[in-house]
């Protein structure tokens, strides 16, 4: 009898590991196929978002890459430019490097802009000011700003971009990266065709037959000529005249000999003030001498418009006065 209770306990105890087994086996094939369904929903999503499945958006700026986490909100413009740029693309900056003059923004960004915080100077960054409006991204110039960089890389993101010294062929590129960077590849991609479209209009009003011209900033006390590697400079160039200052530099100061020697068909003053160097000049005979002023060629412009505004508004302004001045 004890060896047939022995032989019945040995036979439910491997009955136990068996079923034992079995479950286990069960469960991992459960759990296997649970790990395909996880798996191929993982799949999916990558394949809607490669760059991350979280919406990360990576641009190459003027220093390499730059990744964002999400598509920023609270964007602080350190220029003029990058305004122009933001509200072409319908975004409204947050914060605004002014230098505490509304009046510097041309029209057509005054009727875009709504409200928004002013952070001070371009050139001297307030931080206090910057960080107080709790941004997600910066825009800042690395000419301008590249000293404030690291600080302003303690508030937020920093998007920088070659801007002060760009070429407007460099402005359409720098566009492109802030549409990217706010998410509005497609929004940027219409406004560029509608730019374009604006370009090719103006060329057909326009019959520049090699005339030369130059757009110079005029204060009190100088002459800053826009050479043909400034912005104004390559815009004349892309309407088909000849900027006379063929200089490495983009704003070289001028004397009024100097300026009688490149002797300009037509110029395009943008003072800042009410009197500037350009009233002196005129009493000099040198003065007279000049093709532009012996033909009645010299035009004033909104510096704001010229100078300050470097984006597409600011661009097609510049497009509209040559027109209004020098077209058929």
């Amino acid at each position: 009898m004890l060896h047939r209770a022995k032989h019945f306990f040995t036979l439910g105890l491997i009955l136990m590991i068996v079923l034992s087994l079995a479950a286990c086996g069960q469960a991992k094939q459960t759990n296997s196929a649970a790990g395909q369904e996880t798996g191929s929903a993982a799949g999916s999503a990558e394949s809607e978002n490669p760059s991350s499945g979280s919406g990360t958006i990576t641009v190459q700026d003027a220093r390499g890459e730059l990744k964002l986490d999400k598509v920023p909100e609270r964007i602080v413009t350190m220029d003029f430019s990058f305004t122009d740029m933001l509200l072409s693309l319908g975004v409204q900056p947050v914060g605004i490097a002014d230098d505490g003059e509304p009046d510097l923004f041309m029209d057509t960004v005054k009727e875009k802009l709504g409200s928004y915080t002013s952070v001070g100077s371009r050139y001297e960054p307030n931080i206090e000011l910057i960080s107080s409006v709790q941004p997600d991204l910066i825009i800042a110039d690395i000419n301008k700003h590249g000293a404030a960089l690291p600080q302003l890389e303690q508030i937020a993101p920093v998007l920088v971009l070659d801007d002060f010294q760009a070429e407007y062929a460099q402005m359409l590129k720098n566009f492109d990266i802030i549409a990217k960077s706010v998410g509005k590849e497609k929004e940027g991609a219409e406004r560029m065709a509608q730019h374009e479209e604006l370009v090719k209009q103006t060329k057909e009003k326009l019959s520049a037959s090699g005339l030369t011209v130059l757009p110079a900033v005029v204060n009190p006390t100088g002459f800053f000529g826009h050479s043909d590697h400034s912005y104004t400079g390559s815009i004349v160039k892309l309407l088909g005249f000849t900027d006379p200052l063929q200089n490495e530099q983009s704003y070289p100061e001028l004397t009024l000999e100097q300026l009688v020697e490149l002797n300009p068909q037509a110029l395009f003053l943008m003072p800042t003030a009410d009197v500037t160097i350009a009233n002196e000049w005129e009493k000099n005979p040198l003065w007279g001498k000049i093709d532009a002023v012996a033909n009645n060629r010299v035009y004033t412009v909104e510096r704001r418009n010229w100078s300050l505004s470097r984006g597409l508004l600011g661009s097609e302004q510049i497009m509209a006065d040559i027109t209004a001045n020098l077209g058929k």
